[in-house]
């Protein structure tokens, strides 16, 4: 009688896009290459690229592709370890949170927070133009940006940079980061919020049947 040949999970290396130099990231066990698909990891900039100055964000990636038996991960987010936000605060001064939407010159839609700390306290006039300056610069700059080209502006800090620029002819920041910028897929949420209307009005409707009945 044949032996049943039982599938084994194998080690597979996981790839990070042409901006990490395309390093090793980490390896993944699956029963084949293609179930890599999908798969997400978070790493530290510090790590990916040797430089201590940037343990306080983080990157997100995800598999995109397998190649020869690799898989291909693009950056799908980035953002700031929140404990590093709290250690920014202090009296006296005045933080502006923000988020919105916004799409790069090749159709990627984003979400993007900005986060503004100025050196002092600042009246309201004044928080309101940093505010409308900031959004309109950044959704002006990310605009005419490819994604790739975005990803390699914000790891080098120079969105970043361009912004407190930009900024600081309106009034001196302490911190001009970015808070959180990732991919949204704007179709699937428009369908989750019809299903979730379509859920709701079946509700209603049956609620209004119990009533009669």
């Amino acid at each position: 009688m044949a032996k049943v040949k039982i599938a084994k999970k194998e080690w597979y290396p996981i790839i990070a896009p042409k901006v990490f130099q395309n390093a090793v990231l980490g390896e993944t066990t699956v029963y084949e290459p293609q179930q890599m698909m999908g798969k997400g990891l978070s790493m530290n900039l510090m790590s990916l690229t040797n430089d201590s100055k940037r343990q306080n964000i983080n990157i997100n990636f995800e598999v995109v592709d397998v190649q020869n038996g690799r898989g291909i991960a693009n950056v799908v987010g980035y953002g700031m370890v929140q404990s590093s936000i709290r250690r920014l605060m202090r009296r006296n001064i005045e933080r502006m949170d923000m988020s919105f939407l916004c799409r790069t010159s090749d159709n990627r839609d984003l979400r993007v927070k900005p986060l503004l700390i100025t050196r002092s306290a600042t009246k309201g006039s004044v928080v309101a133009k940093i505010r409308r300056t900031a959004q309109d610069f950044i959704a002006k700059y990310i605009g005419s940006a490819s994604y790739d080209s975005l990803i390699n502006d914000l790891v080098a800090q120079k969105l970043q940079a361009s912004l407190r620029k930009e900024i600081n002819k309106i009034y001196p920041l302490k911190v001009c980061e970015i808070r959180l910028m990732e991919i949204v897929d704007l179709e699937k949420k428009k369908e989750a919020k019809a299903d979730a209307m379509a859920k709701e009005s079946k509700k209603e409707k049956k609620a209004v049947k119990s009533k009669e009945g």
